[in-house]
């Protein structure tokens, strides 16, 4: 009798042992199934152009797909300066779809190493930002020396010249075909370099001429056989009139805790007027404002010489405005002179 319970004992326990092994072998007791995701994997992750020249922007386009098995979803590329992305398509892609990443790096002047990275977002959970570089050696077959010119401030009648130096990088005989300045008013003079056919000068001149400006103007330089321009040259300085206005437009904030309150009106701004002529006084008249919350009135300096216009706010303004201060003057290039103002209620 007690052997038969014992063997149903040991035949109890081993059945036992069976059914948890199979509740512990079964798929529903282990981990979870596995759960889906997209994955972004681009063609290649650096943009070699190599060695390039006579180019002012290099394009390429990176190739991308998504070999996950969830939707994949791009977010707007982060590229660095002097890169710009043109295109990501599609923005949305389903497993196995490819997509496209063009870009456009502008050169200008530079010249050696360059190197620029584009950031590229997605919901790809192991890799959600994937970095791009873009590498070029450029090589410029022209030097140019200096590259910037500032002619500073020129006063009427007077003319003033800056010399620049340019020079065949490629062992070359430099033939210049043409200079072309984007304004009317600046001149270039081509001179060769005696003993260096590889070297010549541009006199780059400007006559202080005209209604008063500031000038930037870029010269492009194109050498004999070569369609696009080889180097160029960029122009600064400003043209005076006979009289000189400082500043040249009024910006006036107001915040608008003060205006709320009824504070204060903010302190007066004046605007210094200047005669640049030493054989003719200055005369100023009929000065007014479209601003009706503004009061203007002219202070005398240097009778003749200089004066200062006087603005004054009637009352604290509780909106932002535009408008003008305008008066007469005896130079014949500038019979009336306008300065903006801006009143910008900062909340």
């Amino acid at each position: 009798m007690k052997r038969e319970l014992l063997a149903v004992t040991v035949f109890a326990a081993a059945t036992m042992g069976v059914a948890r092994a199979q509740v512990t072998n079964s798929p529903a007791a282990t981990t979870n199934a596995p759960t889906t995701a997209p994955k972004i994997q681009f063609n290649k992750t650096v943009y070699d152009f190599g060695t390039t020249s006579l180019v002012d922007s290099v394009t390429g386009t990176f190739t991308f797909q998504n070999v996950g098995d969830a939707e994949l979803k791009m977010g707007k590329p982060q590229p660095s300066c002097g890169c710009t992305v043109a295109s990501v398509k599609p923005e949305v892609l389903k497993p196995g779809d490819k997509g496209e990443l063009v870009f456009k790096v502008n050169v200008g002047s530079a010249h050696g190493a360059l190197e620029k990275h584009i950031t590229v977002p997605s919901n790809d959970p192991q890799n959600s930002k994937v970095s791009l570089s873009i590498k070029a050696d450029i090589k410029q077959i022209l030097e140019v020396s200096p590259t910037q010119v500032n002619l500073g401030s020129l006063r009427p009648g007077t003319t003033t010249n800056m010399t620049v130096t340019v020079h065949r990088t490629d062992g070359k005989k430099l033939v210049i075909s043409e200079t072309q300045p984007g304004n009317k008013d600046v001149h270039i003079a081509v001179a060769p370099v005696v003993g260096n056919d590889q070297s010549a000068t541009l006199t780059i001149t400007v006559a202080g001429e005209g209604t008063p400006r500031r000038l930037s103007d870029q010269v492009k330089i194109f050498l004999e056989g070569i369609t696009p321009p080889a180097g160029a040259v960029m122009v600064f300085g400003q043209l005076l009139g006979d009289v000189t206005v400082s500043p040249e437009q009024l910006y006036w904030p107001v915040t608008s805790q003060t205006a709320s309150n009824n504070l204060p009106v903010p302190p007066p701004r004046r605007v210094s007027v200047t005669s640049t002529r030493a054989d003719q006084p200055l005369e100023i008249s009929n000065i007014s404002t479209s601003l009706t919350n503004l009061t203007v009135q002219l202070v005398t300096v240097e009778a003749g010489k200089s004066y200062a216009v006087v603005a004054q706010l009637a009352s604290t303004p509780k909106a932002s405005e535009r408008g003008t201060i305008s008066f007469n003057t005896n130079a014949s290039a500038q019979k009336t002179i306008t300065i903006p103002v801006t009143i910008t209620v900062i909340k």
